[in-house]
């Protein structure tokens, strides 16, 4: 004799068309709802997230434009520099080559270096005083897109 499970079991499988369709027009809008809700929120975040590059690209432009203008003043220093430093040296070899005595040559090569080095700290604190300036306008740009 066959059980009553087997037998519910059928009753059910035989009724689930017919309550499905209902259950279906009833979760349907709701379904779509919540998709749709999730679907702005997707948009808002990207939209957010497309603002926010924009915002990290003008920043970078700007970064970008005053490491070229620093770059320049660096390279200008520095040239400047290397054609004082050729001058000093013609002018040693010149000298150099007037010398009558062994400490007059010492002193010729004691003031040359004293000069030289005196250059390369001028040069030193030149580029220093670059970079400080670049660094506070790097600041103040970055300050200024952030309020």
């Amino acid at each position: 004799m066959p059980s009553a499970r087997p037998y519910t079991r059928a009753v059910e499988a035989a009724e689930a068309p017919q309550t499905s369709p209902s259950t279906a027009t009833k979760v349907a809008p709701k379904s779509a709802e919540t998709a749709q809700h999730l679907v702005g929120q997707a948009a808002r975040t990207a939209q957010s997230a497309v603002q926010q590059a924009d915002q990290n690209l003008a920043r970078a432009l700007q970064l970008a434009g005053t490491a070229v203008s620093s770059y320049q003043a660096v390279q200008s220093e520095l040239a400047e520099h290397a054609r004082q430093a050729v001058q000093r040296t013609l002018d040693a070899l010149t000298q150099a080559s007037q010398v009558r005595s062994p400490i007059a040559l010492l002193d010729l090569q004691s003031t040359y270096l004293t000069d030289n080095l005196q250059a390369v700290l001028a040069t030193n604190a030149r580029l220093a005083e670059i970079a400080a300036g670049v660094a506070q306008q790097a600041a103040d740009k970055l300050q200024h897109r952030a309020a």
